[in-house]
């Protein structure tokens, strides 16, 4: 996501705990066993509230108890104990989660927000990552090292979840997803056994765009990286009292200017109300020339054409960072799309809805390039490859009062869309109101690969999320 919210710890002693949930000495003894615990937080111990905080403000969940941990053993501690009581665990590394899967209400919430060590391979251009590190500690390691990690663009979005559900960015049509380039996880199941993908390299297929909260905890990536450009070249192509017919029009003219682009090419078409921002970002000398030859046609009626604004990568990236701080939102995937054909019947509809309701953003999103690549499909569950386009749709209100409409609001383009037969959506944007989100989301042959590895890793089903894949009766 480029514009919307862009613009517009203590410990309680383990004998209470034990006490608490009617462990006894049971679970003392496994302390001795483990070596190491993680920080418990119950609601009345000082630091839950924060570490319970979410990005996404509107949702307020409250686990039973945060296990805090800092390494490997402490989190396969805390899946021991919640498997032995039959205990739901979430797992919260970045908190970005749309819906909150991060955490729950009335379980055991596992906070690797500490977890943040990396380091990088300098003679293998490779990066080893805990999964509490966020895309701005990625970037502040490896730009110096003229290297980056195609990656999604908020800074304070966690690398764990963004990677385990596939993750694009401005540079995915050029290299990939950013699972395209996992090479290696360490992985603790849901009943606390530890697991290495150089041993299991099924385990790290599925975890190429099916891991997310699934069927384990994963507690280190390893990548490999690229060559980061020496400049980032961006330019912004602005339309303001738009009718929806007027926004149909535009749209029609937009896919036709990205489709075909040079990998290095990323575009967005981003409708905030009535106001229309289409977005080229590039990073190819020779890539200037076809930006103003495919998008020229378009910028002929703008309110406002930006002249391209060249700057040194890493300095250029941060105007996408984002803000930092939680907000309240309503946000999720509004589907994949193979041409302007399929969703152009409905485009003035949903301008319509997006101008009706203030803080609503329709977006869309070019894929394609590399991220369709042969190779990198058979070697991951990610099922949208082929899907040039991606929309989501976005609500944000400033006043509680208006959270309500705002949500009926995503509701009604989200109505619109599956009556155009839009039903593929994207995992890292999830919608808690799809109903049919497994094959939504992964795909007939996909799921069967996750479902799987849950019935290997998690047959209890003690990872579990509301949109996390359940094993057939």
């Amino acid at each position: 996501m480029y514009f919307g919210r862009r613009e517009v710890i203590h410990t309680i002693s383990f004998g209470s705990l034990a006490c608490l949930f009617g462990l006894g000495r049971a679970f003392t003894q496994t302390k001795t066993a483990a070596g190491e615990l993680p920080f418990f937080l119950t609601p009345e111990k000082a630091g839950y509230g924060q570490a319970c905080q979410l990005f996404n403000s509107r949702l307020k969940l409250r686990p039973k108890i945060v296990a805090v941990c800092q390494s490997e053993t402490e989190v396969a501690a805390a899946l021991r104990y919640a498997h032995g009581k039959n205990t739901q665990v979430t797992v919260k590394s970045g908190g970005h989660s749309f819906e909150g899967f991060s955490s729950n209400n009335g379980g055991l919430m596992v906070d690797l927000s500490g977890m943040k060590t990396m380091t990088y391979d300098s003679k293998q251009k490779t990066l080893k990552a805990q999964p509490g590190c966020k895309l701005g500690d990625v970037g502040k390691l490896l730009f110096p090292k003229g290297r980056l990690l195609p990656s999604g663009s908020c800074a304070g979005v966690g690398l764990a979840g963004l990677t385990l559900g596939g993750g694009y960015g401005l540079f995915a049509r050029k290299y990939g997803l950013t699972c395209d380039h996992l090479i290696g996880v360490r992985m603790v199941d849901g009943q606390g056994n530890v697991h290495d993908s150089d041993q299991q390299p099924d385990l790290l297929k599925v975890c190429r765009g099916g891991g997310n909260g699934n069927f384990g905890i994963i507690t280190e990536l390893r990548f490999r990286t690229v060559p980061a450009p020496k400049s980032f070249s961006s330019k912004r192509i602005r339309f303001r009292n738009l009718t929806p017919e007027k926004v149909g029009d535009l749209a029609k003219l937009w896919f036709k200017a990205t489709d075909g682009l040079p990998g290095d090419v990323f575009s967005a078409f981003v409708l905030n109300g009535t106001q229309l921002t289409v977005l080229i970002t590039f990073f190819e000398p020779a890539s200037r020339q076809v930006v103003e030859t495919h998008f020229g046609p378009m910028a002929k009626d703008a309110w406002k054409s930006e002249p391209v604004h060249v700057a040194p990568t890493e300095r250029a990236i941060r105007r996408y960072y984002g803000r930092s701080g939680p907000l309240p939102f309503k946000n999720a995937s509004a589907g994949y799309y193979k041409s302007h054909a399929d969703i152009a019947s409905v485009i003035p509809r949903i301008a319509e809805q997006v101008a009706d309701v203030s803080g609503t953003v329709w977006q869309i999103n070019t894929l394609g390039g590399r991220i369709n690549s042969h190779d990198f499909a058979k070697e991951s569950v990610y099922p949208h490859r082929s899907y040039p386009w991606l929309g989501e749709i976005q609500a944000y209100w400033d006043r509680e009062s208006r959270a309500t409409k705002c949500i009926e609001n995503v509701r009604a383009v989200q109505k619109i869309l599956l009556g155009a037969g839009i039903n593929k959506h994207y995992r890292n944007y999830p919608d808690i109101e799809f109903k049919d989100w497994e094959r939504s989301y992964y795909g007939d042959e996909s799921l069967k690969m996750i479902r799987q590895m849950k019935q290997r890793f998690d047959p209890a089903d003690i990872i579990r999320h509301p949109q996390s894949i359940r094993l057939e009766s």
